[in-house]
């Protein structure tokens, strides 16, 4: 095989449906020095039948010999390649032509430390199919550049729209694998303080919305959530407002699931962080009249 620049590592578990149509809209990508690695985590379908079907020497097949999940099976992936960016797939989702060419030529021989590119959700991949929504939202500023202040505010990254140097995945540590869910969220956070990240400004990955997808999981995104906050506080604190938009977020997310008590928490923390926003201040005094009488 020809020298590879870019290895590619999709997480697999029980995706027969789709695994093959997310496989090859990497290898029919015009820029051909990549690998494929595809990881299959504990599938008990026919994820690996089909994958041994399809005939690309670029194509690699390997197993999640650790625990459990798409994180350490990414991690895993990683580890089993020498080239010198990442990018991640996802088993279900599909890459558009020309998504790695564009990446690539905004990051080599450049200071950017990776790249991400636009994304639709659908239901599927085709043309016809209606877009469900966009990423990232237009109106996040900064998008490109010391993405630090937009990204502490929120999740706006998928792995699927990301190209990463490998030296920098490595120094920050890979994904964690004790997030139930905004993996992409946290690894960015601790990538994008160690430089600048270009933006393609293009929708160039379907992700399709699958039923079983952890991004449905309202309590796992919650948990997630807090666990990232907590995590990269003193990241956050530093960042104008941050801090309070997302133990305001909390407070509300668990409010959803009637949890008044860690709501008020959350809630106090926000007017804590910032003092003079009176939507904090009021959504606290509901939380904490409302966890007394829980």
């Amino acid at each position: 095989m020809d020298a590879v620049d870019v290895a590619v590592v999709i997480p697999c578990h029980n995706r027969e449906d789709t695994v093959a149509e997310a496989v090859h809209s990497v290898l029919d990508q015009d820029f051909r020095a990549l690998e494929v690695i595809a990881v299959d985590d504990a599938s008990t379908d026919r994820t690996v039948e089909i994958l041994e079907g399809i005939s690309d020497p670029r194509l690699r097949i390997a197993r999640n010999p650790g625990p459990r999940g798409p994180s350490a099976a990414r991690n895993h992936g990683v580890s089993l390649s020498a080239a010198p960016w990442i990018a991640f797939q996802d088993s279900d989702d599909v890459w558009l032509p020309g998504k790695l060419t564009r990446q690539m030529a905004r990051l080599k021989d450049s200071p950017f430390v990776a790249a991400y590119c636009g994304m639709v959700v659908k239901a599927d991949a085709l043309p016809e199919t209606a877009v469900q929504g966009r990423h990232p939202d237009p109106s996040i500023r900064p998008l490109e550049g010391d993405i630090l202040p937009s990204l502490s505010r929120g999740s706006y990254i998928s792995t699927q729209m990301l190209v990463v140097r490998r030296d920098i995945f490595d120094d920050v540590g890979g994904f964690d694998e004790d997030l139930p869910a905004l993996v992409d969220w946290e690894l960015m956070l601790r990538v994008a303080q160690t430089g600048p990240v270009a933006f393609v400004d293009d929708d160039l990955v379907v992700q399709r919305m699958s039923d079983n997808s952890i991004t449905r999981s309202s309590r796992k995104r919650l948990d997630a959530q807090d666990y990232v906050l907590r995590k990269h506080a003193e990241v956050m604190a530093r960042q104008p407002g941050a801090l309070a938009h997302n133990h305001h977020r909390l407070a509300g997310g668990y409010r959803m699931f009637k949890d008044y008590g860690t709501a008020a928490r959350h809630a106090l923390q926000a007017v804590k962080a910032a003092p003079g926003n009176p939507r904090y201040a009021a959504q606290a005094a509901y939380l904490y009249a409302r966890s007394l009488l829980s």
